[in-house]
């Protein structure tokens, strides 16, 4: 198994703050469709950094191309507070994507809700810092041994929490419930900010890597996260490789195949 790594650009990201907003808005309203059409006068955004493929504090860890799939799972999902789903949400999440930062790569969810006037507490609460961390509730199979593969609570491995002891992979995952804001998050560095792009919080570079069988002539089939208008450029670090987008169904997948070895 080699390494690949795709470089994915967005269009949405290299937008200024101005027109990135309006797009986030045009989302709202494509996605989610409330029945009072969201402007940039009645709705507040905000993004949180939620999880990364790192192993958080529980011993659990997200592979890389699960975390694609979590950007469409937890659209249209609500955001609740200390995951309290006995109270109504706070927000709606309705759009996500991928960012590469230091050494993880996030998954960056974007949320709305209405604006309430002057003083609006929610917005107070989340811009002064009060309401910082983030965590996400999901559904999911299998904690896979990090080392043999197996369930982690029959195999022998003993459970850490770090990369290089043995720890758990989400396996076969299948929903997000909801997002809330929590005290301490499980994921170290979770956080939301009111930068809207890329551009303005961390570059416009989204790295996604992925682990692939190159065996000649067979094609690796990746699904991502895109809109139909995105902007997309796809780049290998490894000149044997050859890369292109498709779309099926309205879902947009990256197809990587190994060259053919010429032979003299």
């Amino acid at each position: 198994m080699k390494k690949i790594t795709e470089i994915l650009i967005g269009s949405l990201s290299l937008d200024t703050p101005d027109a990135r907003k309006a797009a986030l808005i045009d989302k709202i309203n494509t996605v989610i469709k409330p029945p009072r059409e969201a402007k940039a006068d009645n709705v507040n955004i905000r993004a949180m950094y939620v999880v990364n493929d790192l192993v958080n504090s529980h011993g659990g860890q997200f592979r890389r191309e699960d975390l694609t799939k979590l950007c469409e799972l937890i659209v249209d999902t609500p955001v609740l507070v200390g995951h309290n789903r006995a109270e109504a949400p706070l927000a709606r999440t309705f759009h996500a994507e991928l960012e590469e930062k230091g050494n993880a790569l996030w998954l960056k969810s974007y949320f709305y809700w209405p604006k309430s006037g002057e003083q609006d507490d929610l917005l107070l609460k989340v811009d002064s810092g009060i309401l910082k961390e983030c965590s996400i509730s999901f559904i999911y199979t299998t904690p896979e041994c990090s080392i043999c593969g197996e369930d982690i609570r029959k195999c022998p491995h003993e459970l850490g929490s770090a990369y290089d002891t043995p720890h758990f992979i989400y396996g076969g995952i299948s929903q997000v419930l909801e997002t809330s804001l929590v005290y301490k998050g499980s994921v170290k560095g979770t956080y939301i900010t009111d930068k809207l792009s890329m551009k303005e919080d961390a570059g416009l570079i989204n790295r996604l890597e992925v682990n692939t069988d190159l065996t000649d002539g067979k094609t690796a089939i990746i699904p991502i996260s895109l809109s139909d208008d995105s902007l997309v450029k796809l780049k290998s670090e490894m000149d044997e490789i050859k890369l292109c987008r498709a779309i099926n169904n309205g879902k947009h997948f990256i197809l990587i195949q190994k060259k053919a070895a010429s032979h003299a």
